[in-house]
This record gives structure tokens, C-alpha cells and sequence, in this order.
């Protein structure tokens, strides 16, 4: 073999060496996050009108007229799974490895517009006004929410943290969650990233072994223990096999239904207020 044929050869293999380790660092890290950017605008009638108009143009193709899927899958609850941000930032990156390519090029201004309406999909002819938001913070006062739930370090811990709320979940979602909140609760909370397999905020009811009841959240649980916070907010640690009964509580929390305390004007409010929070402005 000449010299001539032996480093050009000798270049192949350096260069699929580094194609292969460049590969194998993206697909270990993915596509970068992307830039800062201006936070998730509210929602309107108008904006999502256009975000349809973008969609039909750019991802229907793929995700199908509806966004029930065609080439690529069924969205109509990604909003719900990841939230205006995870969406504005699935758009702009992509997907590594996957059919789905980056939309950077479109600018935060049409992304936001995508954003509102995949957000929008599924929800269509719910009736669901856009509520105001100063309107809404005077109901979340009225109805005493900051006994139990937190907005930039002020209230109550019983319930989720809502400083950054409006950037991880729709408002559809949040209206539900005032109508139904046992049926929604989060599917990990940031208190509980080890244990992340378990659902926040699960109801349970123990009883001891001299038949006193313990009805709370649990907390936190292993093999042997498990910790529930009780309505007042009281910690109680109870050794599972000195208890009579332990049992999960589907479907119900401490957070009380707003189906028949408030108009659904003040919902709309309300929701329109929470969703402000850390995300639409």
C-alpha cells in the first residue's frame, strides 16, 4: 500500500471516529435549550386564530389537521404533559433522534403563537372565556388560596408552589383542576425528585392500632414508615405495621371543589390570574 493510499485511509478513520463521537455526545445531551426569551403571552382568541393558521402551514403535515396525528403523533395532549415552556421548547430544538426538526428559525414571536394553539387542542367548544387577571388575584384573595399554596415566597406550603405555574401548565388545565383537584394532582412535585414514581399529594387514611384515624398527604414513605400532613398541617409518622389499615384515597384532596362557589366568570378570572403566574403576562 502506498504512503498516499495509507494516509488517506488513515484520515477516513479519524474522521468516522469523530463523526461517531459527535454523535454519540448529541444523542447523550441532545439539542442544546433554547435561548432566553420573552415569557408565554396570554392567551387570546386572536392569537391562537393565527398559531392555527401557522400550525396548518408548518406541523400539520406531520401532526395532522387537528393534531391528532399523521406522520408523526398525536399532540392533542402535549400541552398538558409539558406545558407552554416544554412546548416553546420542544419547537424551537426539536427532537434529537426522532422526525421532529427544529422550528428556531420561526422566532419566539410564532412559536408563542404554536404554543397557544396546540394548548388549545382538545379543549375546543368548552366555552372557556379568557378571564382578567387583576379581576382573578382578587378572588385567589377572597377565597383565601394563600393559606395554602405559595407565590413568591409568600403563603402557606400545603399545597404546590404557584410562583412559576403559569409556565408548566394550560389554563384549561387549571380550570379543570378548580373544578375536579383530586383528579388532577401533579405527577411528582419538586419536594419529592427522588421519588419521582409517586404522585404528589395522595390523600391516605391510617388507622392506628387504638382505632385513631390519621387522614393527610403523604409526605414521604419507605418499606417500614410512612409521613402524612394532615389538614392543619400537622406531620404524622406512622410505623406501617402498627396500623390497623392504610389505605390510598383516590380521587380526593384537601383542595376543595369550585364547581358551585364561584361563577364561571370568577373562574375564568381566577384561572386567568394563576396562569399569569411565572408564564403569561
Amino acid at each position: 500500500m502506498s504512503a498516499n493510499r495509507r494516509l488517506s485511509l488513515a484520515s477516513l478513520i479519524f474522521a468516522l471516529g469523530v463523526f461517531g463521537a459527535s454523535s454519540q455526545v448529541a444523542a447523550q445531551f441532545g439539542p442544546p435549550p433554547p435561548p432566553p426569551h420573552a415569557p408565554h403571552p396570554r392567551p387570546t382568541p386572536e392569537s391562537i386564530a393565527q398559531g392555527k393558521t401557522l400550525f396548518e402551514g408548518t406541523c400539520a403535515v406531520c401532526h395532522g389537521i387537528d393534531g391528532s396525528g399523521a406522520n408523526g403523533p398525536n399532540i392533542r395532549e402535549a400541552a398538558t404533559n409539558l406545558g407552554p415552556e416544554g412546548l416553546y421548547n420542544t419547537i424551537y430544538s426539536g427532537i434529537f433522534g426522532s422526525g421532529m426538526p427544529t422550528f428556531s428559525q420561526l422566532g419566539e414571536e410564532k412559536i408563542w403563537l404554536l404554543v397557544n394553539y396546540v394548548s388549545s387542542l382538545g379543549h375546543e367548544g368548552a366555552g372557556m372565556a379568557f378571564g382578567d387577571a387583576k379581576k382573578g388575584k382578587e378572588v385567589y384573595d377572597a377565597n383565601g388560596c394563600s393559606t395554602c399554596h405559595m407565590v413568591a415566597g409568600t403563603g402557606g406550603d400545603l399545597g404546590p408552589d404557584l410562583t412559576k405555574i403559569g409556565a408548566q401548565r394550560t389554563a384549561d388545565f387549571l380550570h379543570d383542576v378548580l373544578l375536579d383537584p383530586g383528579a388532577h394532582l401533579p405527577a411528582t412535585d419538586t419536594a419529592l425528585q427522588e421519588r419521582a414514581g409517586y404522585p404528589a399529594y395522595v390523600m391516605y387514611r391510617a388507622v392506628t392500632a387504638n382505632g385513631k384515624v390519621v387522614e393527610g398527604m403523604r409526605v414521604d414513605e419507605d418499606s417500614f414508615t410512612i409521613q402524612l400532613r394532615d389538614a392543619s398541617g400537622q406531620l404524622h409518622s406512622l410505623r406501617k405495621l402498627s396500623l390497623q389499615k392504610l389505605e390510598a384515597e383516590p380521587g380526593k384532596s384537601f383542595m376543595p371543589s369550585y364547581k358551585d362557589k364561584l361563577s364561571e366568570t370568577q373562574l375564568n378570572d381566577l384561572v386567568a390570574y394563576i396562569s399569569s403566574l411565572g408564564g403569561a403576562q
